[in-house]
């Protein structure tokens, strides 16, 4: 019931984009500790061990800055997936020409972002890909919706950069003639 006008598709899709904004994302976690393990940080006498245990490869599935940036990725792809559950009896509901178009851009702005969303999943949690395993190695649980009761469970890898690319397919074919002043 939350995606009723095109106002509502708006709040949405900045809701998406707040979501980005966690401090365990761009912000944070997920730019600092690949520097970390990536021995661009060095332990000087005096640090405070705040990243110490990431530092010295002590990863663990416990670890709160590593849950942090999963349970927020997972929360722009929620986030996205309402957006995208809604939007086409929003868009049926529509009569206005310019509601339309912008609506079909914001579209392709939430497809782009559950790729992104989906793609960081895979570099952080999956191994390398292997195109001659692909079809057996991890990848990440992928969901298309928001509503309902379903399993969630890890796809291959070949499955989870397969649905990236579809996502980001169907971005490029909203986003191709962005309107004057769309940006």
């Amino acid at each position: 019931k939350g995606m009723k006008t095109f106002s509502d598709a708006e709040q949405t899709l900045t809701g998406i984009y707040s979501a980005y904004m966690s401090g365990a994302l761009y912000s944070g976690y997920l730019t600092i500790l690949p520097d970390i393990q990536a021995d661009l940080v060095h332990a000087v006498q005096g640090n405070t061990n705040t990243y110490g245990p990431l530092w010295q490869w002590d990863v663990r599935p416990t670890n709160s800055e590593i849950t942090a940036v999963y349970g927020s990725l997972y929360k722009v792809i929620a986030r996205c997936n309402f957006y995208l559950d809604q939007v086409d009896d929003l868009r049926e509901s529509l009569t206005d020409d310019d509601d339309i178009t912008y609506l079909d851009y914001y579209t392709g702005e939430v497809y782009c972002a559950r790729a992104n969303a989906y793609a960081e999943l895979i570099k952080c949690f999956c191994e390398a890909y292997d195109p001659d395993r692909a079809h057996e190695q991890m990848g990440v649980a992928l969901d298309s919706t928001y509503f309902g009761n379903k399993p969630f469970k890890r796809s291959t890898l070949k499955e989870s950069y397969d649905f990236v690319l579809r996502d980001l397919k169907k971005a490029e074919e909203l986003l191709e003639d962005a309107p004057y002043g769309y940006s």
